[in-house]
């Protein structure tokens, strides 16, 4: 993920880190159980779940999960053990992540890390990244990336020259695919199954569906949501499989997708605040190519003609004046502005992208209106195939959708002010996308909360100020 010009679009603001408040006194009531079995507990579902972090899964972002998190608190009610597949100390940086290094002129320098990487080779299709492999047994299920629509594909993990997930490779063997041993051939949901039939656990928390729109999402509307009656039978099927034994547990819907950083944080009011100095840094641009210095009339009309708003291209092919509607990803700056192809329709003037209408910012830089309306459709049904299926197994509802909301608006913690804001809302990592510590400890202690409610435990939550935002890294 690059950010090579971000920092003109954002509000300066913005550009500040959050501190850590001091650490108040908590009272911690006697925990209790209440009727929970909590001594095998599971995790499963995605990214998330995995503590994918600043765009990449590391050893500090998994200690950080919000799954290492419940157990922590678990363990005073019955929880013997937790694992989860740790990149070594060797390998700490895991599969390389986003760093905040420094700020230069009040804005921030974000680089990529590169040191103690978990990264051994490329799959067989010569461009998945393969991972340092995890060979002993885990807790923590989450496999960044997948799906409900992934969770029955056969060799998702399988290393093959078609593709596949690299997270889930990384967890599985390499032999297979056999009639005797699949090894890495089998599916997640096989996975799943295979890990009730052994560790046989008594709790789960399960968070999965949020990539089914968020792809769509995140690519612009390029990767396709999945359809809502393959979401809703998939779905019954994973919980059918991790109910299996008479396991209690916990679930989670999806929040509104389109309301994250990546999709906020470049607003068209910040890019159109920018066109009149593209416009006028073309013009002197051109007038030195030509030798001169005052354009000719017709070609400043036709400078201006073409560069009066911000122009991006829909699905269909076509070009449309964005709106506040239409949602620009935390990326898009990378291309914004560009001039490298004379366009002969427009006077075969390299017209910068983005600024001109004869050189539109391209369809997956932009979820447009549109697309916008269709993810949150998406989500909406979606999220009633899980309410529907958790009611029907009896299951308690974590609505992640609603605590979101919560920090879009703002959100006070014992003086500590937290938002969903890009760097300084303190919730969210340098993706845009993925929480930081402070924000899966926020999750961790929704979770307890549906815990409590949904089993009459008393399980106590941790002190979000003993967990960290965004920080600068040297």
């Amino acid at each position: 993920m690059k950010f090579k010009n971000i920092y003109k679009f954002i509000a300066p603001a913005t550009l500040s880190v959050v501190v850590a408040a001091c650490t108040p006194a908590i009272d911690t009531p006697i925990p209790m159980r209440g009727t929970a079995d909590f001594s095998k507990y599971v995790a499963i579902g995605n990214s998330l779940t995995a503590g994918f972090a600043d765009g990449g899964v590391y050893r500090e972002g998994q200690l950080n999960s919000y799954p290492n998190i419940i157990a922590g608190q678990l363990r005073a009610v019955g929880l013997s053990n937790f694992r989860q597949p740790l990149y070594t100390e060797a390998t700490s940086n895991g599969t390389g992540y986003l760093k905040l290094t420094a700020f230069n002129n009040g804005s921030p320098v974000i680089r990529p890390e590169t040191s103690k990487l978990g990264i051994v080779g490329r799959g067989a299709d010569g461009r998945t990244p393969l991972y340092e492999k995890f060979t002993g047994a885990i807790d923590n299920l989450g496999v960044p990336g997948i799906r409900i629509s992934d969770i029955k594909t056969n060799g998702y993990g399988f290393n093959n020259p078609a593709g596949f997930n690299a997270h889930f490779q990384r967890l599985l063997p390499d032999a297979g695919p056999s009639a005797t041993d699949p090894g890495g051939a089998i599916s997640y949901l096989q996975y799943l199954q295979k890990y009730y039939a052994t560790e046989k656990p008594t709790f789960f928390t399960c968070w999965l569906g949020n990539n089914d729109a968020l792809g769509f999402a995140t690519t612009g509307g390029v990767t396709p949501l999945t359809p809502t009656p393959a979401f809703g039978a998939l779905y019954k099927e994973l919980m059918g499989v991790i109910t299996a034994g008479g396991a209690k547990g916990v679930v989670a819907t999806i929040p509104n997708v389109t309301s994250i950083p990546y999709l906020n944080t470049v607003t068209y009011a910040a890019v159109r605040n920018n066109l009149a100095g593209a416009r006028a840094g073309f013009k002197a641009a051109v007038a030195r190519g030509l030798g001169v210095t005052t354009l000719p009339t017709n070609l400043e009309q036709l400078i201006d003609s073409n560069m009066d708003d911000i122009y991006i291209r829909y699905a269909d092919g076509s070009v449309n004046k964005a709106t506040s509607a239409d949602l620009f990803i935390l990326t898009a700056t990378d291309s914004l502005g560009s001039t490298r192809t004379p366009i002969a329709a427009a006077g075969g003037l390299p017209f910068p992208k983005g600024f001109s209408r004869a050189n539109p910012l391209d369809h997956p830089s932009v979820l447009d209106r549109n697309e916008v309306a269709a993810a949150v459709a998406a989500v909406t049904a979606y999220n009633n195939s899980i309410r529907a299926e958790a009611g029907a197994l009896k299951i308690p509802v974590f609505e992640a959708g609603l605590l979101l909301d919560e920090f879009i608006k703002g959100k006070t913690y014992n003086g500590l002010t937290l938002t969903s804001a890009f760097i300084t809302g303190g919730i969210f990592s340098l993706d845009g996308v993925h929480a930081t510590p402070r924000g899966y400890a926020i999750m961790a202690n929704a979770f307890i909360s549906t815990i409590n409610a949904g089993y009459g435990a008393n399980i106590n939550q941790v002190n979000l100020s003993t967990f960290q935002g965004v920080t600068i890294k040297p």
